[in-house]
């Protein structure tokens, strides 16, 4: 298992999801403001400069898609199964 350990211990504190788009399945964590520092540290600040992160602005949080982040950091969403509690709901049945 290929992770990064600070994107995983960030995940796994914070909530999270998965939703289909089309064929895709969608990796989302939401993101408390006070915290989106940490987060761009961890991820780095090129994945938001360099590249369209689709996110939605929440009440409280920010939501971002990580699909690409984490294809980014060259792993695969199946690294981070655990960080993601219907993880198997997705990829366990046909659809």
């Amino acid at each position: 298992m290929n992770v990064d350990a600070n994107l995983y211990d960030f995940l796994k504190e914070n909530e999270t999801g998965l939703f289909r788009r089309k064929d895709e399945v969608i990796a989302f964590v939401h993101v408390d403001f006070c915290d989106i520092k940490e987060f761009i540290e961890i991820v780095g600040s090129s994945h938001f400069s360099e590249h369209d992160v689709d996110v939605i602005l929440c009440d409280k949080t920010i939501c971002i898609e990580l699909n690409d982040i984490i294809e980014g950091l060259g792993h695969y969403l199946s690294s981070y199964k655990r960080c993601f509690h219907e993880y198997d709901d997705y990829f366990s049945k046909a659809v």
